[in-house]
């Protein structure tokens, strides 16, 4: 290989997409993930919320976070990750799903929707419900997954659309 060439390869390899990862895995969050999961979330949903007019609050993440079924994303061993779930006697409700940036577009977030697809089966639950803000384009990898939106709605949480799914059996 030319050295010129091989200059053009090592370019074009650097700039490549990442391949697709299957080698995820979920764990119960512990108390030391919380702030890795609170920084992730509000930097994940800081845009969303100045677009809509609305102002973060740690004291009320913090007290949802209090009161869900968390999840640690990893991959290799790293955390990537969060999913945050919370459940009725009907419906299992995907509170949060976020993924590092430099992890995205890698399968994590189908990874973290399927395991709350089992989830919600093994619990006897008959649907899954999630709420996305509208210009949220993860709303796309839902609808891929079978979510549909079920309402659009403007509340104090801004511009959001609910979504659900029936649990396969």
């Amino acid at each position: 290989m030319s050295g010129l060439y091989r200059l053009l390869w090592t370019a074009r390899s650097m700039f490549a997409p990442i391949p697709f990862d299957e080698d995820f895995s979920l764990r119960r969050a512990t108390p030391a993930d919380y702030d890795f999961a609170h920084t992730l979330t509000r930097s994940n949903m800081i845009g969303y919320y100045r677009r809509h007019g609305l102002v973060w609050r740690s004291d009320l993440f913090l007290a949802s976070w209090n009161g869900s079924e968390n999840y640690m994303i990893e991959w290799a061993d790293m955390v990537i990750g969060v999913l945050r779930l919370d459940q009725d006697t009907d419906a299992l409700y995907v509170h949060d799903i976020h993924v590092v940036s430099t992890h995205r577009n890698r399968g994590a977030g189908t990874y973290a929707l399927e395991t709350a697809q089992t989830i919600a089966r093994q619990r006897g639950r008959r649907s899954l419900i999630l709420r996305v803000f509208v210009d949220n384009p993860a709303a796309r990898l839902y609808e891929r997954l079978g979510y549909r939106a079920a309402v659009n709605v403007r509340t104090s949480a801004g511009s959001i659309r609910q979504m659900s799914r029936l649990v396969d059996s």
